[in-house]
């Protein structure tokens, strides 16, 4: 029998900042934002007169937890404007918003107005899962949002899809976008509603997080965090730039030349024309002033971010990027394709008013690009009910009960013994078969050293101490009624078990390997042999996934 080894794919979601975007737009959004606690640092830097208060570079202190996911489907001008018109544009507003919108299976919003003010929304995310037999829905995030960031949201989306369309339709080629709404909430989760154009069609999506909760004793399933809810509108236009006109971008935006009485002014950001960047001199301060409107399909002017940024980190930022770019074009002039692959950001930002600025510089396979990333002024709301998490847990009440001595079930402790197997199925796999009379077949397996044995399997050299095969094994609803026993006794130790049920009964005797769907054993946990007899419940984890 072929050693049975089950290799676990491990999901690992990372957390990255807008230094980390890649250069197609498609920004890269940790469901948990890192500035949720900007509000309580509102006043830090005004400039008052008063002692600035300076940001911990990690506030967090007590231990917290959040659930989160992103689905998004492909969509354009028609399509936005049926989804994101009810969502947070006019149509929600006057109350005609989405009820129970089945955005995808399953997944259902809702957007309504506050009955305690006119100028809230309140969206409302669902999930339906399966319990038992029914389906159950419960909320998942909710979280207030203003009708006018709202309407901002959906205007410059509107105004950016125009323009892609129109400059597509007329042959020319389109820069990457994506435009955000987004909403934090200490009771309610965080929302973040989003359009993504990559250069050639779009997707309109959701970024979902619950409330962060607590981990503390006695305060599981309670808010973790306290404070208004806030939200911010953000967008991010992509543009490909060689190094002279980087060079001579830079120096007209923030530097010192023979044209600094000629900044930018209402300056279009080709080719994504609904975006204007203004830049004023502040040479007195050793700064220049970076503002953007945005210009909405009926002409209207909306600011949307402006900050400050100093004469000489505009200066770095330019230093930084001529570094970066050298070295890419001696990669690529040593070998074509060859050059490195690199990203510089400048961040500037004004918290109270202003929002944040960042320009995003960064080079692949020879090419260089620039991003510019801005966020509105953050708004703060009123906030909703808490959403705690809705599931059903049952815990046995015998959970922390001490494991039995020899005595106490009736053996003697040895220096040998005998595992006394029941076999069962784990949840998993009792709900993939559904009927409990198909969990049922011939096993093979083997029992290896715990030592011997990786979550992969085993390790190269490692031989079982023993074998196994039993007919006609029935688990049903599980344990097995029958209690089988290994061919000899094996030394007391630590051990694991690898195994799987043939239950469509292909398996060939002489040399049985499972295929897929057949329920098979993975090294998790373990079993200890102390004495001469040991009752033990093996479980079958899951079915074999194709390929495996």
């Amino acid at each position: 029998m072929r050693r049975l080894a089950l290799p676990l794919a491990l999901l690992v979601v990372a957390g990255c900042d807008n230094a980390s975007n890649d250069d197609d737009g498609a920004r890269c959004e940790p469901p948990s934002d890192a500035t949720a606690d900007a509000p309580a640092e509102a006043d830090a830097g005004a400039d008052t007169g008063a002692a600035v208060t300076e940001t911990p570079l990690r506030p967090a202190a007590n231990p917290t937890e959040y659930v989160a996911f992103s689905v998004e489907a492909p969509a354009g001008r028609a399509e936005f404007d049926a989804l994101g018109g009810p969502l947070l544009g006019a149509d929600a507003a006057a109350g005609r918003g989405h009820r129970d919108f089945v955005f995808q299976n399953g997944i259902r919003l809702t957007s309504e107005v506050d009955p305690r003010t006119a100028e809230q929304l309140v969206l409302t995310v669902e999930m339906e899962t399966a319990t038992g037999d029914e389906p159950a829905q419960r909320v998942v995030a909710r979280v207030p949002a203003s009708t006018a960031y709202g309407a901002i949201w959906f205007d410059a989306v509107e105004a950016a899809i125009a323009t892609a369309d129109a400059k597509l339709e007329r042959g020319e080629t389109m820069e990457a976008f994506r435009i955000e709404h987004r909403a934090r909430s200490a009771n309610g989760g965080n929302l973040t509603t989003y359009y993504d154009f990559d250069g050639v069609s779009g997707r309109f999506g959701i970024s979902v997080q619950g409330p962060r909760t607590s981990l503390l004793s006695g305060r599981v399933n309670e808010p973790a965090q306290s404070g208004a809810p806030f939200e911010s509108v953000y967008g991010r236009v992509n543009f490909q730039v060689d190094r002279d006109e980087f060079s001579f971008f830079v120096n007209r935006a923030y530097g010192i030349s023979e044209g600094a009485a000629q900044n930018f002014n209402d300056f279009y950001l080709l080719p994504h024309e609904w975006l204007r960047l203004t830049v004023t001199p502040q040479l007195d301060d050793d700064r220049v002033d970076v503002g953007f409107e945005v210009v909405t399909l009926d002409g209207r002017r909306v600011p949307i971010a402006r900050a400050p940024a100093s004469l000489l980190g505009g200066e770095q930022f330019m230093q930084t990027v001529f570094r970066m770019y050298e070295n890419m074009a001696d990669g690529e002039i040593a070998t074509p394709g060859s050059g490195t692959t690199w990203t510089a950001p400048f961040y500037y930002d004004d918290p109270n008013g202003g929002g944040v600025v960042e320009v995003i510089a960064n080079g692949h396979d020879g090419v260089m690009r620039i991003a510019y990333a801005v966020e509105s002024p953050i708004q703060t709301l009123q906030d909703v009910d808490f959403v705690p998490y809705q599931g059903q847990i049952v815990i046995p009440d015998d959970w922390d009960a001490v494991d039995p001595t020899c005595a106490e079930i009736g053996a003697s402790e040895s220096a040998q013994g005998e595992f006394k197997i029941r076999f069962a199925a784990s949840t998993t796999v009792r709900h993939a078969l559904g009927d409990p009379a198909t969990i049922s077949g011939p096993i093979w397996g083997s029992v290896y050293r715990a030592r011997d044995v990786r979550i992969t399997g085993p390790i190269d050299g490692a031989e079982p101490v023993v074998s196994f095969a039993f007919d006609d094994v029935v688990i049903g609803d599980g344990p097995t009624e029958t209690v089988y026993e290994l061919e000899r006794p094996i030394p007391a130790g630590d051990y694991q078990m690898l195994g799987f049920m043939d239950v469509d009964g292909n398996a060939d005797p002489e040399s049985p390997d499972p295929d897929e769907g057949d329920p098979v054993m993975i090294p998790i946990g373990g079993f200890q042999l102390r004495c001469d007899t040991q009752p033990i419940t093996a479980e079958f984890a899951l079915l074999l996934p194709a390929g495996r």
